[in-house]
């Protein structure tokens, strides 16, 4: 008697609870990588960690240098031995080496934490984009993947309002101590309800499991791969995607350089401009507030008019909002300005993720994910250091202009990515029913 399916840990994991998994996990994902500029202001005041603002800024691009690692080690395994196990390491990863963050003694264990903090944030982007895609309903694969990576800002609104009382009460530590949730509590619920992916399952012939996963969580069955299709890091560059594959991930690099830049730097940044460090930590609220609310209300036009437009239109208002955060305007305006520009850079690489997820094929959509991701990182590496270099040399204003012309490359950019052709509609065979039995 053959042996039962194993891979979906609950034959009555839905959609939704695969979406609230993946969000769960990047939640704290951005919250992690927020922390560091929350706490930045209080650990340069503080001699213990002998940080300066240019190392500071170095030690800020640890985290991307090990998000890049991360990225391509997944790139290369993930469409070969499946999504499950790695999205489940990758949050353990993170979180655990957060909480070394927390006892870290000096600045040297605590940049080697922060680059091995990055390696597991970097292996968790392409799982969660790959899986926010396979298991949305048809015609919601950028408003899932919007909700999954609104989590990210979502994260840095919680570090921002956390750090507001967390770090004057215990100390910045404490902030770092807080990222093991995901460790201690959504780990084993990955464990017991995330499923594999049903696309993967079929690209490994295993169908009549495929099919039982996508029936359970209440999606449509995966179709099979089409002869032509290789799968993996393999199918990136062929004759059909290689140009989707370079724009990406220069798309990717520009979202990143904005992302990181901004969350490291814009506290620091607008305390040099006259604010307090409350107000200053304002900004940063107001950044990662508009990347939350803006990409869930424009998801929905990239379903309907593609991600090209939507993308495009996000980072050009970014860039006019940067500029005005350089001008000595009222504050409110000014809040007003920064949440536009959360939704314009941070939000637009909310969307970014789900463009990449749903510009590549089931085939190597891991893999296409992986690759901008990683791309990306170059931008996310040099956003911090050459933030922190700029305004080391006594002026800000230099920083706002750099952050508005990164934000108009990446609008024409987007603009340029092809479409990807609809592939016409194949009716998979009815598969002998499959049992699925639980993980545990």
């Amino acid at each position: 008697m053959p042996r039962p399916f194993r891979s979906a840990p609950s034959a009555g994991t839905s959609a939704r609870l695969v979406l609230v998994l993946c969000a769960l996990s990047i939640v704290f994902e951005g919250y992690d990588m927020v922390a560091y500029g929350v706490t930045l202001p209080a650990m340069l005041e503080d001699p213990a960690w002998g940080l300066s603002t240019e190392y500071a800024g170095v030690v800020g691009s640890y985290a991307l240098v090990g998000m890049l690692a991360g990225s391509i080690t997944v790139g290369a395994i993930a469409d070969i031995i499946g999504r499950r196990w790695l999205m489940i390491g990758a949050t353990a990863w993170y979180s655990a080496w957060t909480g070394v963050c927390a006892v870290a003694p000096d600045a040297t264990l605590f940049g080697f934490a922060r680059f091995m903090v990055g390696f597991g944030v970097g292996a968790l982007i392409p799982l969660a984009a790959a899986m926010a895609v396979e298991f949305a309903p048809k015609g919601r694969a950028h408003t899932h993947s919007a909700i999954v990576w609104a989590g990210y800002p979502a994260g840095g609104v919680l570090a921002s309002l956390l750090g507001l009382w967390v770090i004057d009460a215990f100390g910045p530590r404490a902030m770092y101590a807080i990222g093991t949730i995901p460790l201690i509590v959504f780990v084993p619920l990955m464990l017991r309800h995330l499923p594999e992916s049903p696309s993967f399952l079929l690209a490994r012939g295993r169908h009549d499991e495929a099919y039982a996963v996508a029936d359970a969580a209440g999606i449509d069955r995966p179709l099979p791969p089409l002869a032509e299709e290789r799968s993996g890091p393999r199918g990136l560059f062929t004759r059909g995607l290689w140009v989707t594959t370079v724009l990406m991930g220069l798309l990717s690099a520009c979202g990143l350089m904005l992302t990181y830049g901004l969350n490291t730097w814009l506290p620091k940044i607008m305390e040099s401009t006259g604010f307090g460090a409350s107000s200053a930590l304002g900004f940063l609220l107001a950044l990662n507030a508009g990347a939350i609310l803006v990409p869930l209300v424009v998801s929905r036009a990239s379903d309907r008019i593609g991600a090209q437009i939507v993308t495009a239109g996000t980072l050009a208002a970014a860039a006019v909002a940067i500029i005005m955060l350089s001008t000595d305007s009222p504050i409110a305006f000014l809040y007003v300005m920064a949440f536009v520009a959360g939704a314009g850079t941070i939000g637009a690489q909310v969307l970014i993720y789900g463009f990449a997820a749903a510009s590549f094929p089931a085939s190597c959509r891991a893999a296409g994910t992986a690759w901008t991701a990683s791309v990306g990182r170059i931008g996310g590496i040099v956003g911090p250091t050459l933030t922190g270099l700029v305004i080391a040399g006594g002026s800000v204003a230099p920083a706002f202009y750099m952050f508005a012309g990164v934000a108009c490359v990446g609008a024409v950019v987007s603009l340029l990515v092809p479409r990807r052709k609809a592939v016409a509609a194949r009716v998979p065979s009815e598969p002998a029913v499959a049992v699925v039995e639980t993980g545990r």
